[in-house]
């Protein structure tokens, strides 16, 4: 059976501000090694889902940008441009009837973010396997990644057993809102939860059939709709309801399964979980760029341009770009966000 890799590629965050930016997201910037999270998405798969089997969806502002980098990897790498931008929902239901039309309803459409960062390609490799496996059966897979603490962050999925073992897929009985600290530590405590990685294994004939029942007026246009058409397309995404996927099938089909991950996981949501996710020198600090370091432990120091000398410096990050600069405890680097609502009001153009 045919399977097809989706990577999301669309969205403008400032998560990672000052770094990301509205015209240069986070799946455009090289974070860590030199190929970008969007790049290093795409070559991840080509062990196992070929060039050409793989489609990238984004929209109009990011298109040229998305389509030189994944050119960069493999020139038979596909972009697809949504008309505009309305969540997940729409952007899976258009590849889902395009897969459909070239492959059947048997065929699978697996579902990637672009911004991720994964450490054991081998793990990953073959969770994907069994997940895919899993989705040719009929069902919807959604990859719970194996929690390590109380995360209040992300979403969390649950299962009926409290003794999950990590090499078989278990049905969801419900996806769970992000908690508070308490719920998150009994979540973790009673081991039937896992985060919500954002990643998915569709059948396609399941997704459409659950589509036009579960969230008519989201999947219907799609279903109706060529594929190919352009004008068709973009008369299906005006008509069609903005929702995610989560919302709109995943949190009502009784055919969503999960299989446990465990590959070294993160979404790069902060500046926090992006030092935790990188190799970091002998006191403990993630560094980028020229820099001078007196007694600096446990530091991200991530300049763009000039050269940062820290002295005395414990638990911070550092953030140089040409244009701002942001410093702060490490651990509340997720305050960014303060930030921005701030510079929406003083300096738009920054963002």
């Amino acid at each position: 059976m045919k399977t097809i890799a989706l990577i999301l590629a669309g969205g403008s965050g400032t998560r990672l501000w000052p770094l990301s930016r509205r015209n240069m997201p986070k799946q455009l910037l090289s974070l860590i090694g030199g190929k970008t999270l969007l790049q290093e998405t795409c070559q991840r798969l080509l062990s196992f889902i070929p060039p050409q089997d793989q489609w990238i969806i984004t929209g109009k502002e990011h298109f040229q940008q998305v389509w030189e980098q994944v050119q960069a990897v493999h020139e038979s790498i596909q972009v697809m441009e949504e008309p505009e931008g309305k969540d997940t929902a729409p952007a899976i239901f258009w590849a889902a009837r395009r897969c459909q039309e070239l492959y059947g309803d048997d065929a699978v459409l697996l579902v990637l973010p672009s911004d991720h960062l994964i450490t054991n390609e081998k793990n990953f490799q073959e969770t994907i396997a069994k997940g895919i496996e899993k989705a040719q059966e009929g069902f919807l897979i959604t990859f719970g990644i194996k929690p390590t603490h109380p995360e209040t962050d992300y979403g969390y999925i649950e299962i009926e057993t409290n003794q999950p073992k990590m090499e078989q897929p278990y049905p969801v009985k419900a996806f769970i809102e992000k908690p508070d600290k308490i719920r998150a530590e009994q979540y973790i405590a009673s081991g039937n939860y896992f985060w919500n990685s954002g990643m998915f294994a569709f059948h396609i004939g399941t997704l459409l059939a659950d589509g036009k029942t579960l969230c008519k007026d989201t999947a219907e246009p799609f279903i109706s709709s060529n594929p190919n058409d352009t004008l068709q397309i973009e008369k299906a995404y005006k008509q069609c309801q903005a929702q995610s996927i989560d919302y709109a099938v995943m949190e009502q089909t009784d055919n969503a399964w999960v299989v446990p991950a465990s590959f070294g996981w993160s979404d790069v949501g902060s500046w926090q979980s992006l030092y935790e996710s990188s190799p970091r020198d002998e006191r403990g600090n993630m560094l980028r760029g020229e820099h001078i370091l007196i007694d600096t432990n446990n530091c991200l120091i991530y300049g763009t341009e000039r050269l940062i000398a820290t002295v005395g410096m414990e638990s911070t990050a550092i953030i140089d770009t040409p244009d701002a600069l942001m410093v702060c405890p490490l651990d509340q680097t997720q305050r960014v966000k303060e930030i921005v609502e701030e510079m929406q009001k003083q300096a738009p153009k920054i963002l």
